[in-house]
């Protein structure tokens, strides 16, 4: 066991997790820059995780690095190990804590907010925040995306680590997203140069990171989250915002061509049967269209409503009494709701069918 081996978290922005790696690559892999080994549970007997941990741990001690298990509290001691990881949250946790000391290192996992959230009360020292990616180390758990990570970098008071499928070549995203460290698997187990891999996974976790950048990935991940929370539009279903958007534009379109015939006059002239003819047209292929579901009509009658609700503003400034201020106020009133109602209704009408996914 090393000195100190919580204090050494602060600074650590590399973890390799793995089942086993030959003492010489895990010593190319921390010259590299890998700051921190998890012996990963892979079902291997207490033995055999017992024979790994001796075989890293010289390794380890001999560049001060913390060795930690996997779901193993009980060998913690035996192993001459710096912590433990457990996966679960709960009455497991605080176990673990009681078997391995206060001076060890104890971090769990995290897959979605709730987690991240409920792992900050539980007496660990980090949290693993993923995955990212598919990955197949963890074949049961589908991919979280980017936006765990940046609700973790906005939300969560402990050192976190974003993993799950993070190579080099996607290191850089996940900083962008919020991740100040990150645990990686395949990236260094199966790298040709471990030494050469941990160094750029160093280099892109640790690079800073260009403001633009980083805010176009956070508000991807963002937009990619809202996304994944929508709910596609079921066969058939319009809920009463479309509804009631067909229903304005047919009732428009025919108001318009009905006043015409009836003789009605804007500023004392009237106004020509082409003109009429084409708002009635559009307004009703909107009315069609919208009944149909299609995101361009949709679309199009929210760039007009927006427009309304910009003209009645301008009435409002100009308003004159009290009937001038509330026939205005009560457009935009009802015009901004329904706009903000049929945002959610563009992006149903968008989602793409969700299939199912595992980690």
């Amino acid at each position: 066991m090393i000195d100190n081996p919580r204090e050494r978290l602060a600074e650590t922005r590399l973890i390799l997790i793995c089942e086993t790696i030959d003492p010489e690559r895990l010593e190319e892999a921390l010259r590299g820059g890998v700051q921190m080994v998890e012996i990963l549970d892979n079902g291997a007997g207490d033995q055999q995780v017992l024979a790994t941990a001796a075989s890293l741990r010289p390794v380890c001690e001999r560049h001060g690095v913390p060795l930690l298990l996997n779901n193993r509290p009980h060998l913690v001691e035996q192993a001459g190990a710096d912590g433990v990881h457990i996966d679960l949250q709960g009455e497991a946790l605080a176990q673990a804590r009681a078997l391995i000391g206060p001076d060890r290192i104890l971090g769990t996992s995290a897959h979605d907010p709730a987690e991240v959230d409920a792992a900050q009360t539980l007496g660990v020292d980090y949290i693993s925040v993923g995955p990212v990616h598919a990955t197949p180390t963890r074949p049961d758990r589908p991919a979280a995306g980017h936006g765990l990570v940046t609700y973790a970098s906005r939300h969560c008071r402990l050192p976190f680590f974003a993993i799950g499928g993070i190579e080099p070549h996607n290191a850089g995203a996940v900083a962008a997203a919020g991740a100040q460290r990150i645990g990686v698997v395949r990236a260094i187990t199966q790298a040709s140069d471990p030494e050469r891999s941990a160094q750029v996974l160093r280099a892109e976790i640790e690079a800073p990171a260009d403001f633009l950048e980083r805010y176009r990935a956070r508000t991807e991940a963002q937009n990619a989250a809202a996304r994944a929370r929508l709910l596609p539009l079921a066969p058939g279903e319009r809920p009463w915002p479309l509804k009631l958007a067909a229903g304005l534009a047919a009732t428009a379109g025919i108001a318009n061509l009905v006043a015409f015939m009836a003789g009605a006059t804007v500023n004392g002239s009237r106004l020509s049967g082409g003109e009429i003819a084409a708002f009635t047209l559009i307004a009703l292929v909107l009315a069609v269209g919208m009944w149909q579901r299609s995101a361009a009509a949709v679309l199009t009658f929210m760039a007009v409503l927006a427009v309304i609700v910009v003209l009645f503003s301008l009435f409002l400034i100009e308003a004159s009494n009290l009937l001038g201020v509330l026939v205005p106020l009560l457009f935009i009133g009802c015009g901004g709701y329904v706009f903000w109602k049929l945002i959610r209704i563009l992006g149903r009408i968008q989602a793409p069918r969700q299939s199912g996914t595992s980690r």
